[in-house]
């Protein structure tokens, strides 16, 4: 998981951001205590990573608010569809796309290709690319 944070170490922005001002902090999956959060929730919190673990953990958000944040988080969640967006390049046979949630898979690619799916990790393998690509998946 990636998550941006500002100069005080308060998330702004999780998975990408559109934000140059932001500084990514890489946190490991095992261990990560943002797992199962919306991502409402994870912004009222600022953090520091070491090493990929998440050392210091508080909200800068009213905590009697945060609840109420998350379930309407969630709310929003639930009614947008996941898309996530990765890169293959030249010569590349596969992409691997993890942590996907369950739903009706969309796969958007130009080229041939099969789709492998293993609780949350989705596989699509394809002939070697001869130009780079993107591949888009998405969930409703």
């Amino acid at each position: 998981m990636i998550v941006f944070v500002n100069d005080k170490s308060e998330i702004h922005d999780v998975g990408s951001t559109k934000d140059p001002s932001l500084t990514p902090l890489y946190i490991i999956d095992e261990g990560n205590p943002f797992n199962g959060w919306s991502v409402a929730k994870i912004c009222c919190y600022k953090c520091t990573v070491s090493e990929g673990i998440v050392t210091m953990l508080t909200p800068y958000v009213d905590s009697t608010l945060i609840e109420h944040i998350d379930q309407l988080g969630k709310q929003i969640e639930a009614a947008t569809p996941y898309t996530e967006t990765k890169t293959a390049y030249i010569d590349d046979t596969f992409l691997v796309f993890t942590n996907v949630p369950s739903g009706n898979l969309t796969v958007y690619f130009d080229k041939p290709y099969t789709v492998e799916r293993d609780a949350d990790r989705v596989t699509v393998k394809f002939e070697p690319l001869e130009e780079v690509t993107t591949i888009t998946i998405s969930i409703i």
